[in-house]
């Protein structure tokens, strides 16, 4: 039998087989076994696979900061206005077929006249019944499309029930948790869940002298400035694909949030470590693949609250005392319903 012990950015796995710790970063997942030695029938130990063991999790470890420090280059395509689908073509064989067999039953094979005359009823009770279902299909499409350009208008026009279905369709397969909370004119109001710093990988790939792979601790300094690189993914991205997939929304606001524990009365009380506000037109021209995320965060928003201190700079929940309408805003999130 096996437990976890945390949550899944950070969690501990123990009982049966070699204790380990994995690490979730919105889509990062990191997995190695912290019993990095095995004994042999012999007693003594095995250094081959200790050295195996620790070259495959410095690989994992490359593997999980080539994904945090890419978070944000994800793409997203704008979407388009949507067209119904052609309809079904016909099987016009099988109508003539069915035609023909009908009209010729109980008819003699020797009645050549009755036969004739016979055929070319069925082959207009044919070309009627394909038309008539011709005529249906397309007035099927007709209504299908009618009803794409209603929503698709609504969209443009950010009916906020739109909009936020929308927006929760597009979030709902997310790794880093997001959901709309509210729009306003063409201004949407989102909530996505960050990792925290405690949440982040604690070691890190390093080479020994002899240059073999190894693991290190991350140092505090290296620690933060990570995190903040974490962060700042998630937050890019969501706001990338909000972008993409409601064409009316012009700007986003963005809270983002760690997930809150229960404290001893069953109360969440969750940190906010970024509020920050987008614009449409400011992200046009962002260098996504050169640039760092902390960086593009600074740089694109039109308004931007964060609190770093220490020489580490590490993100500091805000103080919400001093932002009652944040405060509120908050208190309406389902935590459960967005964790899960």
């Amino acid at each position: 039998m096996r437990t976890s012990i945390g949550p899944r950015a950070a969690r501990v796995h123990v009982g049966g087989g070699a204790t380990g710790f994995s690490s979730g970063v919105g889509p990062v997942t990191y997995s190695t076994s912290l019993g990095v030695s095995r004994r042999s029938s012999s007693g003594s130990v095995t250094r081959s696979g200790a050295a195996s063991s620790r070259a495959e999790a410095a690989d994992q470890l490359v593997e999980v900061y080539r994904r945090i420090e890419s978070l944000h280059h994800e793409h997203f395509t704008p979407v388009q206005q949507p067209v119904a689908p052609e309809p079904p073509l016909i099987d016009t064989a099988e109508v003539e077929q069915r035609h023909r067999k009908a009209s010729l039953r109980g008819i003699s094979i020797f009645a050549r006249g009755r036969r004739r005359d016979a055929l070319a009823q069925a082959a207009a009770a044919a070309q009627s019944e394909i038309h008539a279902r011709e005529l249906e299909l397309a007035k099927q499409r007709a209504a299908a499309q009618a009803q794409l350009d209603a929503e698709w208008a609504q969209l443009q026009a950010n009916d906020p029930d739109a909009v936020i279905a929308t927006l929760a369709a597009a979030f709902e397969d997310n790794d880093a948790a997001a959901a709309p909370l509210g729009v306003t004119g063409d201004e949407a109001t989102l909530v996505v869940i960050v990792p925290t710093l405690a949440g982040m990988p604690q070691k890190k790939p390093e080479v020994t002298p002899t240059g073999r792979p190894t693991i290190k601790a991350v140092p505090k300094k290296e620690a933060a400035v990570w995190h903040a690189t974490a962060v700042a993914g998630c937050i890019l991205v969501t706001v990338k694909e909000a972008f993409a997939v409601a064409p009316g929304l012009n700007s986003v606001r963005i809270v983002a949030a760690t997930t809150p524990e229960r404290d001893a009365y069953g109360n969440r009380h969750p940190d906010v470590l970024v509020a920050a506000r987008f614009e449409r037109d400011w992200l046009d021209g962002v260098q996504w693949t050169t640039t760092e995320s902390a960086r593009i965060l600074n740089d694109v928003t039109s308004e931007l609250q964060l609190k770093q201190v220490g020489v580490s700079k590490t993100l500091t929940p805000l103080p919400l005392d001093e932002q009652p309408e944040l405060q509120a805003l908050l208190s309406a999130i389902d935590y459960e319903e967005l964790g899960a």
